[in-house]
């Protein structure tokens, strides 16, 4: 996000009220546009969802269980959607500091290799719906992955809102 700045406000971050402001600002920016990214691939997952429960229709427990997963997942995309971008005001009572920030940042790192592996279970359980091949213990298998997509998410936003710090034990 730095190399899109213009030489003005590139100068202005010698000042060191205006750089840590700036810096700030700039990390909100990247985490906002990881969640938007993340947001974006989550609906390509969901259309794969879609087709496996329509493959799924002369099954209806394996099309429930398809269902409960969807939920899940669109649970999921609102909360990120939603999330808090660890902005605070001057007169707010929860105050969002540096290492909250660059907590952050490991954060959107972790949404986005558990995107991928999301992208990749759905794609390979797409396969085996589309061979015939049983496949309930690869569902059991993504909805424990989208469980802990979410948990771990929730953990974010309880330190972003100022309810516990990173690696705090619950």
């Amino acid at each position: 996000m730095k190399d899109k700045m213009s030489l003005t406000e590139r100068i202005a971050l010698y000042i060191p009220i205006y750089r840590g402001y700036k810096e700030k600002n700039l990390r909100r920016e990247e985490d906002r546009a990881v969640r938007n990214e993340v947001a974006r691939s989550i609906q390509g997952t969901k259309a794969d969802l879609s087709t496996i429960q329509r493959e799924l229709v002369d099954q209806p427990e394996l099309m429930m269980d398809m269902e409960r997963i969807r939920t899940k997942i669109d649970r999921y995309d609102v909360k990120v959607r939603k999330a808090v971008n660890g902005y605070s005001g001057f007169h707010t009572a929860v105050k969002i500091d540096e290492s909250d920030l660059d907590a952050l940042v490991r954060w959107d790192a972790k949404l986005i290799e558990d995107i991928l592996l999301l992208r990749e279970a759905t794609s390979d359980l797409l396969k085996t719906v589309d061979l015939g091949a049983e496949a309930k213990a690869e569902m059991r298998n993504l909805e424990r992955g989208v469980d802990s997509m979410i948990e771990d998410y929730d953990q974010r936003e309880t330190v972003m809102r100022g309810f516990a710090t990173e690696g705090d034990d619950e």
